[in-house]
């Protein structure tokens, strides 16, 4: 749960707010007078505790870093089912994530980390509010602070930034040399499966869900995609994970301002993963060699030197023969009166480079990530 100055906490000081906001959210659910966190050995701990521990523990720290970090351990509804509710084996799981937390932590000159070296409290919450942030809210569907239908059980943790000998700090941020986020991941999701016997199974209505959701980010930042057609795209490739990989490509290049039309948006999805290798191994538009002219009129021997794709690409076909005279390449099989049509050149780049948009600043506060985005884009602009 990502620290800010105008919302719940801030993470460069005491931990106050956030511990009295994961205690008010419990207390709603729970007896009143029961203590609500837990960490790696002890249940029924008090709040007062949590904040003095992670408060105390942070010698070493420069008062611009973060303190502390909260993380949240958010399981799907299928998974929640087939807990069936149980607190303990949440409990459990909660306790493993935090030990693959610790020990993903990596460095060539420091010992590895482990579970027993971090301090965090955790607490399990049973219900969810609707924030400005959530696309229901967003597009009118519900109002703020309103309860989120079906199971929403969830845990909050909150672990410091520096280990229990406060000797070494453990930053999570996304990108860090030290801590590989996606390894995490992966990890707390093998042992899930693996510890509760758990196999994912995941329909195709869901895998539309999730699709129209990415598309709804992507109008939200003006980019306007046929549904019908990205549905038929989407069980062409099996909803594979290569075909979310570039849809993921795709709405960082739309923020980035290098897909900015559906056509380049269906392109980039629909490409073939031999055309992506032959990229990636310098086969594309810029690795093209201008034909060599010669002196030979043979033209039973005659090469094709280029050939025009499809789409406009020009690539190599045959390898022109060539002859060493006093040190000139001169082609042997290719006429001087020939005539070469010219290569048509992909202006694509220029025109997004080009591309301006004069909007004016409303002012107020984002409301979400990509909005802050566009707002800080257009005031570049």
């Amino acid at each position: 749960m990502p620290a800010s100055k105008g919302g719940i906490y801030t993470n460069t000081g005491t931990s106050q707010a956030l511990v009295y906001y994961l205690e008010h959210e419990a207390r709603e659910e729970r007896d009143p007078t029961r203590s609500i966190f837990f960490n790696q050995k002890r249940e029924e701990i008090d709040s007062l505790e949590v904040r003095e521990h992670i408060d105390a523990n942070v010698k070493g720290l420069q008062k611009n870093k973060p303190h502390f970090h909260s993380l949240v351990i958010s399981p799907s509804l299928e998974e929640l089912r087939h807990l069936k509710g149980d607190e303990a084996k949440l409990k459990s799981y909660t306790r493993q994530v935090m030990d693959n937390y610790a020990q993903n932590f990596k460095s060539k000159y420091l010992a590895q980390v482990e579970g027993k070296d971090i301090v965090w409290y955790a607490t399990l919450h049973k219900n969810r509010l609707y924030t400005g942030l959530d696309e229901e809210v967003q597009t009118g569907q519900v109002k703020p602070k309103q309860k989120k239908e079906g199971e929403q059980t969830h845990i909050h943790v909150i672990v410091s930034a520096r280990d229990n000998t406060m000797s070494r700090s453990l930053h999570p941020d996304s990108g860090s040399r030290q801590f590989n986020y996606k390894a995490w991941l992966t990890k707390n999701k093998e042992d899930f499966e693996k510890s509760f016997g758990y196999k994912p199974n995941i329909t195709e209505a869901q895998q539309q869900q999730r699709l129209d959701k990415q598309m709804n980010r992507l109008e939200r930042g003006g980019l306007l995609l046929n549904r019908a057609q990205m549905h038929e795209i989407g069980r062409s490739q099996n909803y594979s994970p290569d075909f979310w990989k570039k849809m993921n490509e795709v709405e960082r290049g739309a923020k980035k301002g290098d897909v900015f039309t559906p056509r380049q948006a269906y392109e980039r999805i629909t490409e073939k993963p031999e055309l992506r290798e032959q990229k990636t191994k310098g086969l594309n538009k810029g690795d093209i060699s201008p034909p060599v002219l010669g002196t030979t009129k043979s033209k039973a021997e005659s090469m094709n030197l280029i050939a025009e794709s499809k789409k406009g690409e020009i690539i190599k076909t045959d390898v022109v023969q060539t002859a060493d005279r006093g040190g000139e390449k001169i082609d042997k099989n290719t006429d001087t009166n020939q005539k070469f049509r010219p290569i048509r050149i992909d202006i694509t780049p220029l025109v997004g480079a080009l591309r301006f948009d004069s909007v004016p600043n409303t002012g107020g506060h984002a409301i979400s990530k990509e909005d802050d985005f566009r707002r800080r884009m257009r005031r570049r602009r």
